[in-house]
This record gives structure tokens, sequence and C-alpha cells, in this order.
């Protein structure tokens, strides 16, 4: 039976319900953790005098904002609840901003430790943090609609950022709109970079074809 709250509506499917423990928090909390660290530690794992094209790859693809929303809306998908999915949403962003910030200032960026390290590239990331109370809760909730009640609105509006990103920096690019005020977002001048583009394009029109699919089968299956 769906875990529902409410009458489901016409695109709804019966979904297991998710139980309302722990384990289901700590496991998106840590992947959360996981993909924050990732994001900002992988440019600097490939070495550039002999990989520079997938150093540049990488790079851009640690400056992509869209996908961020994904992991909310993962962790709400895997809670119990409405207001537990909201809450574990914020909960994994702000960690996997955290785990940004401290593989920064790690040794395995080549940095020495220290507190005031620490609290500096902290301050740097407010802006991610402030607009984790938005996102994170929004995208949770997002998430449990998506797996309680296969809302078409919920998982058009994680997958259309990732499908409209490369296109949106590519017209600020074009307009001259690249950096306002702390929010920098260039198109790429190198080739590899310009790849990475395109990538996150791919990725995003195979997820909205794949949620379209979705859709396409509740509607089918609620007239049969």
């Amino acid at each position: 039976m769906a875990s529902t709250d409410g009458k489901s509506d016409d695109l709804a499917v019966s979904v297991p319900a998710r139980r309302g423990g722990v384990a289901p928090a700590v496991i998106a909390l840590t992947a959360a953790f996981v993909f924050g660290a990732a994001d900002q530690y992988l440019p600097a794992a490939i070495p550039t005098s002999s990989h520079l094209g997938a150093y540049l790859f990488a790079t851009e693809l640690g400056k992509m904002s869209a996908p961020w929303v994904l992991v909310p809306f993962l962790a709400g998908a895997w809670q119990g609840g409405q207001r537990r999915a909201a809450l574990v949403g914020v909960a994994a962003t702000w960690l996997a901003v955290l785990a940004y910030v401290l593989m920064v200032v790690s040794p395995m960026e080549g940095v020495h430790l220290t507190p005031q390290a620490f609290a500096l590239s902290l301050a740097s990331q407010w802006p991610w943090f402030g607009g984790g109370l938005i996102t994170g809760p929004l995208y949770g909730w997002l998430g449990y609609r998506w797996r309680a009640r296969r809302s078409p609105a919920a998982a058009l509006l994680v997958v259309l950022p990732i499908l409209l990103e490369p296109g949106a920096r590519w017209l600020a690019a074009r307009l001259g709109l690249s950096s306002t005020g702390r929010l920098v977002f260039p198109w790429p001048l190198q080739s590899s970079g310009v790849a990475a583009e395109f990538a996150e394009l791919t990725v995003g029109l195979l997820l909205t074809a794949a949620v379209i699919a979705v859709i396409a089968r509740g509607r089918a299956v609620a007239r049969a």
C-alpha cells in the first residue's frame, strides 16, 4: 500500500511504504556527505600534467548547481512522511555543503586544516547554506511526493533544472550576465568544459524522458 497523506491523485500508483526508523535518514545523510566531498575532491584527484582534459571536465562538473537538488530530493524519497522528508532534505543539503567545505581545507587538498581556515571556508559558503533552507525542505518534500504519489510536478521540478542549466549558462554568457554579485556561472572556454555542459544536458534529457515515460505509464494504468 502506498504511504500517502489523503487521497492519491489520478496518477498515483501503489508503492512500498517506507519505515519511519532512523536507518533511511542515516543512509540518506551519509550519501549526501559523500556526494559533497566527492564534488569538491574529484578534480583534485586528477593529475593536470597528464590528464588536463579530464581535469577540466571534472572541474566544470564541480561548478554545476542543478545536480545538487537531487541530494534533498533523493533523501526525501527515502523517508516515510512529508515532514520527515522535508527535515531530512535540509539536513542532507547542509551536510553535503559541510562535506564540500571540509574537503576544501583538508590535507587531501594539500591544505593544513586549522580552525581558522575551516571557519573562513565555512563562512564563504553561506549563500549555499542559505539556499539550502529553501531547496532542502522543498526538494525533500518533492522527493516524498514523487515516491508516494508519482507526482508529475515533483519529478519535473527536479529534472528540469538539470536539463536547463547548460542553456541558461550559455545564454547568461551571451548577454554578459555570467557574474552577478557572489554568483558566478560563466560558460567554459575549453572544449573539455563545454563537453561537461553537454554531458549535463544529456543527463537532463534522459531524466526528463524517463519521467515522461513514468507519467505516461501512470496515466495508462489509471485509464485501465
